[in-house]
């Protein structure tokens, strides 16, 4: 019992293309915008981000391959830093990062999906979060399903996502050569403060955050030493392309306060462009949130499958369903989580928070592997970059934290609390596994077996490698 290495390389590049272009593509150009000022920084800032997002995925890329568990940064602060540290890491994915970004997505869907009806006047709020709560239930039983279906849908999907942003793009594009838009000006009105250009670089950081994908399912990608870097590499140069000619399309067109203040700016940029077609674009943004929703659904539940096999969380979130090889237990609770998110009114603020926590982490865990390459210098590594890489990519988090301390610390302490208040639940766990009340245990066990019943779900086998020390050990008391 094991879950099956079932992604191809094409499935790799489709995950990583089809969970980075979500609705950050659709939210994030006004506030980017009303940041920076102008056009010409705000693209400087989607650059940036690129740029930033390529050396992070340079750096996951060796640690992919040489620490192979799936789980991605969890898994690789849990290697250097130790339990305590991964745990404060899992608590904020599970607060903070992972229902914060499905739950924006899927309210995006549900704002589109309904826009074309209300055209005159804002969505329905009951309506948006009836929608998006309809499809997280719909792709949790998609994943809970079976794995291979859920990637066919996924490269479908995805296929059909990055169609539909080249429509937008060529419009765009039409625009400018028929000299219809003014860029002479790009740099006009530049706000060149930290605080604001850091705020920006956010929301562009949380457009881009989906680079780590492959990481979270190392165990189930076939050859991962070869397919990981490889769709890495062709995945992310495709998403900064199309990410900063969207941007540049909607320059191209649409009125600097119009994209500040639009609600819906593919919606709007539809009205402008398609006329009595502008029907095409809703669909094609609910495109976009369906495919990076579903591969977040999956990923989301690894990280769940694997903490609680290092037993940071409850045992029945690393069983798999019996028949389909899926983890059923930790796909619902995601979803769960998720769908208690959408009752939050202004979701969308939780992305200052998202951003900061993301940052640390991610930051932490390319300064792990700086530290490994120092405390385990022989290791194999079969894909291995300049150290160069890993220091930059720390000095840009310092630096992503930093700004925002200073100058607006109310938000970068909202986040630090959210991580720290893990310590308490960490302790309190600890406590109660080295005291094991009999009543407790008794209780306990009657509900793992209750729910691996409802679930039809059993433990993993153990793999060789995991095996190995055990066996070992046997060995040594035997002789």
């Amino acid at each position: 019992m094991q879950l099956k290495k079932q992604i191809s390389l094409v499935a790799g590049v489709s995950l990583i293309v089809g969970h980075t272009i979500g609705s950050g593509i659709f939210i994030s150009p006004g506030g980017v915008l009303k940041h920076c000022g102008s056009y010409g920084l705000s693209l400087i800032m989607w650059s940036l981000g690129g740029i930033i997002s390529v050396i992070g995925a340079l750096c996951y890329s060796e640690l992919g391959t040489t620490i192979t568990k799936s789980g991605a940064d969890y898994a690789y602060i849990l290697e250097s830093f130790g339990r305590s540290v991964a745990f404060l890491k899992l608590w904020t994915a599970i607060l903070i990062i992972e229902p914060t970004s499905q739950a924006i997505t899927a309210i995006t869907f549900g704002n589109y999906l309904v826009q074309p009806v209300f055209l005159n006047c804002s969505t329905p709020y009951i309506a948006e979060r009836l929608i998006a709560a309809a499809l997280i239930g719909l792709l949790t039983f998609v994943n809970c399903a079976n794995v291979k279906w859920a990637i066919r849908v996924q490269i479908m999907f995805t296929t059909a996502k990055l169609f539909s942003l080249l429509v937008i793009i060529i419009a765009g594009l039409l625009t400018i050569g028929q000299g219809h838009s003014d860029l002479s000006h790009a740099f006009q009105d530049s706000e060149w403060d930290a605080d604001k250009i850091s705020l920006a670089l956010y929301l562009v950081l949380f457009s881009y955050s989906g680079w780590d994908t492959l990481n979270f399912v190392t165990e189930e990608v076939n050859n991962c030493e070869r397919n990981l870097p490889l769709a890495i590499f062709i995945a992310l140069p495709l998403v900064i392309s199309f990410y900063i000619l969207t941007v540049l399309a909607y320059y191209s067109v649409l009125e600097p306060n119009t994209i500040i203040n639009s609600h819906a700016l593919a919606m709007t940029f539809a009205e402008e462009t398609f006329g009595i077609m502008k029907w095409m674009i809703p669909i094609a943004v609910c495109l976009s949130c369906y495919s990076s929703l579903h591969s977040s659904v999956m990923l989301s539940s690894r990280l769940y499958f694997v903490a609680a096999r290092e037993h940071h969380l409850p045992h029945i979130l690393a069983m798999i369903h019996v028949n389909r090889f899926t983890p059923v237990a930790a796909l619902l609770m995601n979803g769960t989580i998720t769908l208690i998110y959408l009752i939050v009114e202004d979701v969308f603020q939780l992305i200052y928070y998202f951003g900061f926590s993301y940052s640390f982490f991610t930051g932490l865990a390319i300064f792990g592997q700086i530290y490994l390459r120092w405390k385990q210098p022989n290791r194999r590594r079969p894909f291995k970059i300049k150290l160069f890489f890993p220091i930059i990519y720390c000095l840009c988090s310092v630096g992503l934290m930093a700004v925002p301390i200073y100058t607006d610390g109310i938000y970068s302490l909202i986040g630090i609390a959210i991580a720290l208040s893990g310590i308490p639940i960490y302790a309190l766990g600890s406590f109660l596994s080295k005291f094991k009340w009999l009543i407790c245990q008794k209780c306990t066990g009657k509900t793992v077996k209750f729910l691996q019943l409802m679930f039809y779900c059993v433990m993993i086998d153990k793999t060789d490698s995991e095996l190995k020390p055990e066996l070992d050990n046997i060995s040594k008391e035997q002789k």
